[in-house]
């Protein structure tokens, strides 16, 4: 069972104890005291290689740690998660997101890249013990960031919905964070407390929807889109769903959560979002790779997609995304 904290009093957690601390260089402005010594880990890129995790289980090993503690946004988290996995440890994990979008705190499941190409591990006892939501994390962070990770948990929550896995109980949260989204996206992009607390909560509640469900089409394709482009994945993930959405159809109820009439309009929203938000298609995309790209898409996530797309319609699809 995960305890969530609103406050840093979770730190009394780790009195006597000798956590590896993984966190980037964006740790050292939130002036954080942690009660105990710390072996700290920030050899880890944006999207974490596999390489990277193996060195953090090298420190963690080195040092007899007893303890895993992830300050960051997803990268640090998923990292945190792959070094428990790899190490096959029961060592517990508090995480403590630093971005709104990746909801990586909620998840039994991470993100890592292995020679060049994205991998999923997954396991119930990766889900984090402990989870601190404090909403003054988000103030530094750079505004393209806080737009890639808003999107990001917009996308979780409509692929949740529509996903084959949803739930009464997934639906209920998608639901819950795509509102909070919307209402508060303003407020949240020009930094204003109310906003970023709200956007902090809904990221949360989205990835409790992807827990259950797993993700869809616009996720499964846009993995080698961040591998190829260098797209943080939020952007990347962003300009796949509207053009999987309008393929898919339907799902006029999602298109309500977003104030929408229809799936049509709500398509059109989300694409003029993305244009007001300055998310656009990669610069440097040819025509020649698109079919590198409609070879990268993994099987078993689109399994999970609520309506079947084989490759003609997939490489489509990317050709719309790319503009080539």
């Amino acid at each position: 069972m995960q305890e969530t904290y609103y406050d840093f009093s979770a730190f009394e957690l780790l009195k006597d104890k000798k956590p590896l601390l993984v966190c980037d260089d964006a740790f050292d402005s939130f002036n954080i005291k942690l009660p105990c010594e710390v072996i700290r880990f920030s050899d880890f890129t944006p999207n974490p290689v596999y390489e990277d995790i193996q060195s953090g289980v090298d420190v963690l090993k080195k040092n007899g740690c007893d303890f895993i503690v992830a300050i960051g946004g997803g990268s640090s988290i998923d990292t945190a998660k792959g070094i428990k996995f790899f190490h096959q440890t029961d060592l517990p994990v508090m995480a403590v997101p630093t971005t709104s979008g990746t909801g990586s705190e909620a998840t039994h499941f991470a993100a890592i890249y292995k020679n060049g190409e994205k991998r999923s591990i997954s396991d119930e006892k990766l889900l984090p013990e402990y989870v601190v939501l404090r909403a003054d994390m988000l103030k530094t962070l750079p505004i393209y960031q806080k737009k890639c990770t808003m999107l990001d948990a917009l996308c979780q929550a409509i692929e949740s919905w529509w996903s084959k896995k949803a739930t009464k109980k997934s639906i209920i949260y998608s639901k819950t964070a795509i509102a909070l989204i919307v209402a508060n996206m303003e407020s949240y992009l020009k930094n204003d407390d109310d906003g970023n607390e709200k956007m902090l909560y809904a990221s949360h509640i989205a990835g409790k929807a992807i827990n259950i469900t797993t993700t869809t089409a616009p996720h499964a394709m846009s993995y080698k889109l961040t591998a190829l482009y260098g797209l943080p994945h939020g952007h990347a993930v962003a300009i796949c769903l509207p053009k999987v959405w309008r393929q898919t159809k339907n799902y006029n109820n999602i298109a309500d959560a977003l104030g929408k009439k229809n799936h049509k309009d709500a398509v059109l929203f989300f694409e003029e979002m993305l244009l007001k938000l300055d998310i656009l298609p990669p610069q440097n995309a040819k025509a020649d790779d698109v079919d590198l790209l409609t070879d990268s898409v993994d099987p078993q996530r689109l399994s999970n997609h609520p309506v079947p797309l084989d490759r003609d319609t997939i490489k489509k699809m990317y050709r719309e995304i790319l503009g080539v």
